[in-house]
């Protein structure tokens, strides 16, 4: 009799069957997870970076005086320490972003596994995966380009792996303070330093309850909680953020209840830190760029410090000034175009000169306005030096560098005209002659290398006469006198050396005898820089714009010291700026004494270059020196007839170091007399030491090895005896 089946066997067999198959399907599965994850461990950060934590850091540059003049950086970040920070910013950080922080080690496996369950369905679907992140998975996602921010379940593995491997080498406040330097908070600003700085005015320390809750908010979504774009939406998000601090104890309900009635106090305006001397900030800037390769550092990340020479209120008065200034040299330039309409405007007009439509259009004024806004808006260079050590105090390239980024105090070739001449008389006051030597004050024709000739003029052509002395010929800047110094007594290579041991770049100055009225040109900055020289009683020093670079932990990357040289004797810097506080006292620059009333010993020179193109004074006291120039960006135009330096640049300088001097409270201090300098009574008609008889005689200055041997010959006993004779004299 056959045996019935049992039905319970064939049931357990099938049971057995399908318990192995998802055993193997599960272990396969897992397998293949366990490869997969394995696989990714490739694509994390080495454990090398994990290590050596160091975010993109904000270069500081500050002034000799202390003030922060200017930042450069990739993204915006200022280091901080954690224990500086007020404790509700944590409070409000892990209420809001990971309550269990300090429970856990690198995930949340609660909400991990909430995560993984609700990513399934929304990877099937195509879906983002999202959520679950701890603040140290948002640390390993923010500090590490391997991660990656696409919303998938790779790039959630990578976080999760990454952020246990942070734990295991951080401590909880190291990675407090990581990712309170290194999230994004909103206004393009990194980090809670600088995002406080951003928002409040006011350093992360002194950071108020509410202010930490909407920094805090910001963290979501920047851009969507922006309180400067979407107030309402940053105060639904910041009270959120207090409320949670409430559900976690950090603050009580009166506390709550009162701090959620309080508005946003954030700056009435988004303010970006453009730092002031935007034109000597960007020459520094592009030092530090040259120097990244020699410092193996880059100043847009590692967090530099740059301590320059810069006077925060000297730049400031200088700034004030040239604000001051611009739209009076923009009048008078326009004025001046408009009084010479034919010879000033007709070259910016294509018309018939003689038809109708040209008189209507010199009566547009309108159109005027126009032509001389595009073409006719001067420019303006300004730089002060302390002449002791090469220090840069102050610098203004131009009237708007938002504009106008082109430096002309460090960039522009200018002609000089007359504020070169003191170099050439320099140069033969340093090979014997003295300021009481004499030229004849006529008329003279040069042959130029080409053949042509050239007949130069003073500018006032009616003071032509006989012979005058190299120090009236200063004081009154006469061409004629200039050019025969340089045909008679010197030669135009001599004059080239001397300027270049005064530190001028003579590039661009040829050895002809124009050179006597500034022919070729100069940068500002080579001029003031020789006339600091002549301040600083002869020696040389290369202009100094930084002092010290250090990094971020407060180490000497760079130092920078004055050069110095010997360019001339102190007799002879001291007879030039003699004679050039005589330009001052009575010549070409005296507007400096009766309109400004400045009354602090100063020497000086103005120049003014053919056809009115370029504008200058430069002068300087035994504190400071000073450049002012003014001219059009394009030196094919013109400031226009009677644009001098004498009252184009020197009501500006005269402000400049007036303001300086009273708001820095610099006292009088003479030029110091060198003692090979020897004062010898000096007949006035012969220019020679003066006799018992000569009636008119004034103090002249000379250099004791070169003292001139003869006297005076026209008033002798025997010329006075003539002369009461009735004899001719």
């Amino acid at each position: 009799m056959r045996k019935k089946k049992n039905k319970n066997t064939g049931f357990l067999k099938l049971t057995v069957y399908i318990t192995l198959s998802a055993l193997g399907l599960t272990a396969i599965v897992s397998a293949g997870i366990f490869v997969y994850v394995a696989s990714l461990f490739d694509e994390l950060p080495q454990f090398e970076k994990l290590e050596k934590y160091e975010p993109n850091l904000i270069t500081k540059v500050y002034s000799a005086d202390g003030v922060l003049i200017k930042e450069f950086f990739s993204e915006n970040r200022s280091q901080v320490d954690l224990d500086s920070i007020p404790s509700h910013v944590i409070q409000a950080l892990i209420s809001t972003e990971d309550r269990d922080f300090f429970n856990h080690w690198g995930f949340n496996s609660k909400r991990t596994t909430s995560a993984v369950v609700m990513a399934i369905p929304r990877m099937l679907t195509g879906k983002n995966v999202h959520g679950a992140s701890t603040i140290t998975q948002q640390l390993a996602r923010n500090l590490y380009n391997e991660i990656g921010f696409e919303k998938n379940l790779e790039r959630k593995i990578k976080e999760l792996l990454t952020s246990i491997q942070l734990e295991r080498m951080y401590s909880k406040k190291e990675i407090l303070e990581m990712y309170l330097m290194q999230c994004l908070f909103g206004e393009g600003t990194y980090g809670i330093q600088s995002s406080a700085k951003a928002m409040f005015g006011k350093n992360a320390a002194e950071l108020k309850v509410e202010e930490s809750a909407l920094l805090i908010a910001q963290l979501k979504a920047p851009a969507h909680y922006n309180p400067f774009k979407h107030p309402e939406r940053a105060l639904e998000r910041r009270n959120l953020v207090m409320h949670n601090m409430l559900e976690m104890d950090f603050i009580s309900r009166d506390d709550y209840d009162s701090l959620k009635q309080l508005p946003l106090e954030v700056k009435a305006e988004k303010e970006t830190f453009d730092g002031i001397a935007p034109y000597f900030t960007e020459s520094i800037r592009q030092q530090l760029r040259d120097s990244r390769n020699e410092w193996k550092l880059d100043y847009l990340k590692d967090g530099l410090t740059v301590q320059t020479t810069l006077d925060s209120r000297i730049q400031t008065i200088a700034d004030s000034m040239v604000r001051k200034h611009v739209p009076i040299l923009n009048k008078e330039t326009k004025d001046r175009f408009i009084r010479d309409k034919w010879k000033g405007l007709r070259k910016y007009v294509r018309a018939n000169y003689d038809s109708t439509r040209w008189n209507e259009k010199m009566n547009d004024s309108l159109m005027i306005d126009s032509l001389v806004h595009a073409k006719l808006e001067p420019q303006v260079a300004l730089i002060a030096v302390d002449p002791s050590n090469g220090n840069i105090l102050a610098m203004v390239g131009g009237t708007d560098f938002k504009q106008h980024k082109y430096n002309n105090a460090l960039q522009a070739w200018r002609q000089p005209g007359s504020i070169f001449k003191p170099i050439v008389y320099l140069t033969a006051l340093d090979n014997g002659y003295s300021p009481a030597t004499t030229l004849i004050n006529q008329p003279v024709v040069v042959v130029m290398p080409d053949g042509s000739r050239w007949q130069p003029g003073n500018y006032d052509t009616e003071n032509l006469g006989g012979y005058i002395s190299l120090r009236e010929a200063l004081r009154h800047s006469l061409n004629l006198i200039s050019v025969r110094l340089i045909m008679e007594l010197i030669t135009p290579k001599e004059v080239i050396t001397y300027a270049k041991k005064l530190g001028i770049n003579t590039r661009n100055i040829l050895p002809v005898n124009s050179i006597a009225l500034g022919s070729g040109a100069i940068r500002p900055i080579d001029i003031v820089t020789a006339y600091s020289t002549l301040a600083n009683r002869g020696t040389h020093i290369k202009p100094l714009d930084i002092l010290k670079v250090t990094d971020k932990n407060g180490n000497n990357v760079a130092q920078y010291f004055p050069e110095r040289s010997v360019a001339i004797s102190e007799e002879t810097a001291y007879l030039i700026t003699n004679m050039m506080e005589d330009v001052v006292d009575n010549g070409t620059g005296k507007r400096l004494r009766w309109h400004n009333d400045f009354r602090y010993p100063v020497a000086g020179k103005t120049g003014t270059t053919n056809d009115f193109t370029d504008a200058w004074f430069c002068g300087f006291t035994p504190k400071i020196a000073i450049v002012v120039w003014v001219g059009l960006k394009d030196p094919a135009f013109k400031l226009g007839n009677g644009a001098t330096g004498s009252n184009t640049a020197l009501p500006l300088w005269g402000d400049f170091i007036t303001e300086v001097y009273k708001k820095l409270k610099l006292g009088s201090e003479d030029f110091v007399v060198p003692e090979g300098i020897v004062e010898i009574e000096t007949c006035r008609e012969s220019m020679k030491p003066a006799g018992p008889y000569c009636p008119k005689t004034y103090i002249e200055k000379y250099n004791k090895n070169y003292i001139p041997t003869e006297k005076c010959d026209i008033h002798t006993a025997r010329n006075i005896n003539s002369k009461n004779k009735g004899g001719r004299y």
